[in-house]
């Protein structure tokens, strides 16, 4: 375990190093002037001069990529983006996560347990429905549905700092329940197609044969061994959950880490930019491997080397 764990860190730290210098140089791609968006109706050539001067970002790409990096250990770097920034993001991604897996595993059982039925057809198109609608248009829609045309919930997930747990609670419903619907239909269609796949096992049927209950069948034989791909595949779906995620901030006005990228990326900030898109990656690398450990408590047999 110690050696796999030291092993993944190492390429997840590589991992990081070149996906934040790819970042950096497509951005600077268009050759788009900073000083010009910072200093806007102030600009002037002498002004942006001395602003890009200041800033560093008269220097060549390599060099601003060197101070930046320098940059991320300083105050205001990385440390400001995690401090301010990230912990809105966690949350709703955190939230939204658990309970598209939740939703996921209590439609696929349903669906084993009453295969071909009028239920396992509801569901699959209800799935297959959802699979097909982006995230960013079901927030949109809810945003519309249930905040303005019957003013069920606040159209903002904003809540003050001095709120009580269940007034913070109530504003974060929304944005989670839109980032969770647009997972649960392709997380609940693989888990239902995994557990087909394990339903048709020889130990299932040799459980079947012994008078096992089919309730006891699907949830200590079938479902714990048709998780791993799915454990698999909310691991390959953070980059959308996080993509989904950054427009959900903007449309619900939360103040997390994809509200500082689009803001950053307007202001033509592009190291700022970076720096976030680094946060996002790291996220995204954590998560991958939770997932790779999960393995291990869902599979005991399951071995890291």
């Amino acid at each position: 375990m110690t050696r796999f764990l030291v092993r993944r860190i190492f390429e997840a730290l590589f991992a990081l190093l070149g996906t934040s210098l790819v970042i950096f140089i497509v951005l600077h791609l268009d050759h788009l002037d900073p000083a010009r968006g910072l200093l806007g109706k102030e600009w002037t050539p002498q002004k942006g001069a001395a602003l890009d001067a200041k800033l560093g970002l008269n220097q060549p790409v390599p060099i601003q990529y060197v101070l930046w990096l320098r940059g991320l250990v300083q105050v205001g770097g990385i440390g400001s983006v995690i401090r301010q920034a990230l912990p809105p993001t966690l949350e709703i991604l955190a939230m939204g996560a658990a309970l598209a897996f939740g939703v996921a595993v209590v439609i696929a059982s349903l669906q084993m347990r009453h295969p071909l039925s009028a239920l396992d057809r509801v569901l699959g198109t209800i799935t297959g429905l959802l699979s097909a609608v982006p995230g960013f248009f079901i927030g949109a829609i809810l945003l519309y549905l249930l905040a303005y045309k019957v003013a069920l919930f606040p159209a903002s997930a904003f809540a003050s700092p001095h709120a009580s747990f269940l007034a913070w609670l109530y504003h974060q419903i929304l944005p989670v329940l839109a980032l969770a619907l647009a997972v649960i239909g392709p997380w609940s269609r693989q888990l239902r197609a995994s557990m087909g796949d394990v339903a048709s096992s020889d130990y299932v049927r040799t459980a079947r044969a012994k008078g096992v209950s089919e309730c006891r069948i699907i949830s200590r034989h079938v479902l714990r061994n048709a998780l791993l791909p799915t454990i698999t595949m909310v691991g390959l779906s953070l980059p959308t959950l996080i993509n989904t995620l950054i427009a959900l901030e903007f449309i619900y006005g939360i103040n997390g880490a994809g509200t500082a990228l689009i803001e950053a990326l307007n202001s033509l900030l592009f190291a700022s930019a970076t720096t976030v898109a680094l946060v996002f990656a790291c996220v995204t690398v954590l998560g991958n491997l939770l997932a790779d450990l999960a393995y291990g408590l869902v599979d005991p047999r399951v071995q890291y080397r």
